[in-house]
């Protein structure tokens, strides 16, 4: 059974703070578990916005963090690939509830490498961008969020997140492929066969015919993920 695992990867989830805007997500688990998966990937913004503080818990959050442990506890390893809209998870309840959270991971299946990064980064025309994720990923504004009120802190952060989507929104219009060709061809020369981006929200590879680089589609829009076999096969797939 352990040889037929499969590795599991979603990006974008964008799961709402509200009142039952986990059920989709978790219902998603739930039969995904059903397959036995060796690993899920969270490739990065898995909310709307998740910071890392508990004022900002919600009841959609906290159930939706109790079934990735349950997952990880039945045998799956869970990993938060951290994006954009992810602020302060290391050291928070979301930390606490899986395997681990890293900024990227390598994944050795059979002979094949694959690299798994948000790539929100990857755009270095991006200043404006670049700045407002500097400015809004620190300690400063870690602390801010703690020492502020709970209803001041959420008004700076929807402000730092609004300026976030603002400057990217250009950059995901039109989609730096050229960008994600050299990215993917960089890695290749490192021995990587294959990049795995979140971010951009569009079901991409790159080249076509030889691909170095595969962006997932949002997993909110369908429910899809990327599926990596024990002998590296991979492919896109709605569970």
């Amino acid at each position: 059974m352990n040889e037929e695992r499969k590795i599991w990867i979603i990006g974008d989830s964008h799961i709402g703070l509200g009142e039952g805007d986990e059920q989709k997500i978790v219902a998603w688990i739930d039969r995904l578990a059903l397959l036995n998966p060796k690993a899920l990937y969270l490739n990065g913004d898995v909310f709307h916005y998740y910071i890392g503080n508990p004022k900002f818990m919600t009841s959609a959050v906290e159930r939706f963090l109790e079934r990735l442990r349950v997952l990880r506890e039945a045998g799956t390893e869970v990993i938060w690939v951290e994006g954009n809209r992810d602020f302060f998870v290391r050291g928070s309840a979301a930390e606490r509830a899986i395997t681990r959270v890293v900024d990227f991971e390598e994944i050795q299946a059979g002979s094949r490498r694959f690299y798994v990064i948000h790539g929100d980064m990857i755009n270095d025309r991006d200043l404006p961008y670049r700045f407002w994720r500097s400015f809004s990923k620190n300690r400063f504004m870690e602390l801010a969020v703690k020492m502020v009120p709970r209803r001041m802190a959420r008004r700076i952060v929807d402000r730092v997140e609004k300026k976030l989507a603002m400057s990217n929104f250009k950059h995901k219009v039109r989609l730096p492929v050229e960008l994600m060709d050299a990215y993917g061809e960089q890695k290749r020369q490192q021995g990587i066969d294959l990049v795995v981006f979140g971010h951009f929200h569009h079901k991409l590879l790159v080249p076509p015919e030889r691909p170095k680089v595969a962006v997932l589609p949002a997993w909110f829009e369908k429910g899809e993920a990327l599926s990596i076999a024990p002998d590296g096969e991979w492919t896109f797939e709605i569970v």
